[in-house]
């Protein structure tokens, strides 16, 4: 939504851009959830409303859990602490010695006064949901970092990849690609790939100035070897894509968002 916007508000004319930014400076505060928060997206709404989004971390099964604090810093890229009285902690994905990942990378396991008891008629799957002590199953990966904010780093089973043997999340390298100016729109998932499991597939949406520049230079659109340059000193080389699309633009649910699932199922007929 905030992308959105942020388009809406870039094809004003200056007028119409000083209004709304005068407008949206008078709200109290602007929170943002249930997506992760590219930081590129972040900084850019700051710049035009002088709001810092408050990124916090909740489901309908507990309700608010994590978040950044109303009055204090606010961590770009992270989704702040616990609640009072909520305890968090993650739970390692998959055991695999031989990978010997000290990420501190796992699944979020919530304990929360506000937590729900069961499912509906489902005791088999509120079962799977629950660890033994009682903390509930997220389903998303996460990481605590230095200061103790979480950093959610997307679906298990959808944004986390394994490439050569490291667990790579493409939220990460979404944010990352997203800071480059033809890039307006990005999706990355895992394909399978032969020699490393899993190869970093990035799906592009240029930006259409950025795209008209191009053919008028008669240049074609932006290359892999060109993405990869520019990203080598922000990502890892583990991290790199290594194939690239280019689509005018990316397949959204009714909510606005891109089901990786779906989108993998297509690319691969699996």
């Amino acid at each position: 939504m905030y992308t959105r916007l942020i388009q809406g508000y870039e094809s004003m004319d200056m007028e119409l851009q000083s209004a709304s930014a005068f407008a949206a400076k008078q709200l109290r505060l602007m929170m943002c959830g249930s997506s992760a928060l590219p930081q590129p997206v972040m900084q850019q709404w700051e710049t035009i409303t002088g709001h810092r989004l408050l990124e916090r971390y909740g489901m309908t099964e507990f309700v608010m859990a994590i978040s950044n604090p109303l009055k204090g810093a606010r961590k770009a890229g992270t989704v702040g602490k616990p609640f009072p009285g909520v305890e968090v902690r993650t739970v390692k994905i998959e055991e695999d010695e031989s990978e010997g990942d000290k990420s501190g990378v796992g699944e979020l396991c919530v304990r929360s006064p506000s937590l729900f008891s069961e499912y509906w008629r489902l005791p088999e799957v509120t079962k799977e949901s629950f660890t033994d002590d009682g903390f509930f199953k997220t389903g998303d990966a996460g990481r605590v970092d230095e200061d103790g904010y979480y950093i959610i780093l997307g679906r298990t089973s959808a944004d986390i990849m394994k490439v050569g043997g490291y667990k790579l999340s493409a939220l990460e390298i979404e944010s990352v690609l997203l800071e480059h100016p033809v890039v307006v729109e990005c999706c990355v998932l895992g394909l399978p790939d032969k020699d490393y499991g899993e190869a970093v597939t990035a799906i592009i949406v240029q930006d259409a100035a950025a795209k008209k520049t191009r053919e008028e230079e008669l240049k074609s659109a932006i290359t892999l070897e060109e993405l990869c340059i520019w990203a080598k000193d922000k990502l890892a080389p583990y991290k790199l894509p290594t194939r690239l699309l280019i689509w005018d633009s990316l397949p959204r649910n009714a909510m606005g968002k891109v089901n990786k699932k779906e989108l993998k199922k297509s690319l691969t007929g699996q």
